[in-house]
C-alpha cells in the first residue's frame, strides 16, 4: 500500500476536502457561518492556520480570540498536538528572527500578518509554523478562547515489514534506521519487543520522545 492523506472535515460544514483547498474553503465558509444579530455580541479572532515544518499533511485551523495571549495558544498546542514530558517551547518571528513573549496578545500579531515559527522541546525538536490569515468578527454560539475550524485527517502510513497494511505502532529502536512503522500483525512478531512501542497518533509529533496520544477533543461548532 503507499501513503495516503485522506481528505479532511470542515467542522463548520462538514464538506470534506484536500489540504490544499480545505484553507480556500474555510475562508468563504466563516462568512456563512459567523452571524452578527443584535441578540448576539460580536468578538474579535484571528484565522490562522498551523503546520508541521517537515509534513504539511498534519495541520490545524484555528480561530483564536484577539484577546487570547501565545500562552493560550501554547498551552492548546500541547493538549491537542505535543504534550508528552513537559517540554520547553517558544515562538518568533520568521525564523527565529525575534524571540516572542508567552504574554504577547494574539491581537498583536494578527495585525502584523507575519509568519511565526513555534518549537516544542528543544531536544527532540517539533517545528511548527504558524500562518496569519486575517481578523474575523464574529458571533458564534462557541464562546472558547480557541475554535477548532478543521484539522488533517490521519495519514495512513504504511508498515515497513510487509507493506500491506497500515503502521499502528513505532519501533523506536528500529527509527534510527529510518524504519520501524509496524502494522498489528507484524508487530507481534517484531524482535525489539513491544517495551520498545509507540502508538501512531495523529499528530507531527508520532514516534517521538513519549508521546502517546491526542488531549483535547474536537468542538462541535453550532
Amino acid at each position: 500500500m503507499e501513503y495516503l492523506a485522506p481528505k479532511s472535515t470542515c467542522l463548520l460544514c462538514k464538506s470534506e476536502f484536500t489540504r490544499k483547498g480545505i484553507g480556500r474553503h474555510l475562508t468563504a465558509c466563516l462568512k456563512k457561518h459567523s452571524p452578527r444579530t443584535k441578540e448576539t455580541s460580536a468578538r474579535k479572532y484571528c484565522f490562522l492556520s498551523v503546520h508541521d515544518v517537515y509534513n504539511n499533511d498534519y495541520f490545524l485551523f484555528l480561530l483564536v480570540a484577539q484577546d487570547a495571549t501565545l500562552e493560550d495558544l501554547d498551552d492548546y498546542l500541547r493538549k491537542i498536538w505535543l504534550e508528552c514530558c513537559g517540554h520547553l517551547s517558544a515562538f518568533s518571528y520568521g525564523k527565529w528572527l525575534e524571540e516572542l513573549s508567552m504574554t504577547t496578545r494574539i491581537r498583536q500579531v494578527c495585525a502584523d500578518g507575519r509568519t511565526l515559527t513555534y518549537i516544542y522541546d528543544f531536544g527532540s525538536t517539533t517545528e511548527l509554523q504558524i500562518k496569519i490569515f486575517r481578523e474575523v468578527t464574529s458571533a458564534m454560539s462557541i464562546k472558547d478562547d480557541i475554535i477548532l475550524l478543521a484539522r488533517n485527517a490521519e495519514p495512513v502510513i504504511p508498515c515497513d515489514n510487509c507493506g500491506k497494511h497500515p503502521a499502528k505502532h513505532i519501533c523506536t529502536e528500529c527509527q534510527w534506521d529510518d524504519a520501524g512503522w509496524l502494522c498489528e500483525k507484524c508487530a507481534a512478531t517484531h524482535e525489539c519487543g513491544e517495551e520498545m512501542f509507540l502508538p501512531v497518533v495523529n499528530s507531527p509529533r508520532t514516534g517521538v520522545c513519549a508521546y502517546t496520544g491526542e488531549g483535547t477533543k474536537i468542538i462541535k461548532i453550532k
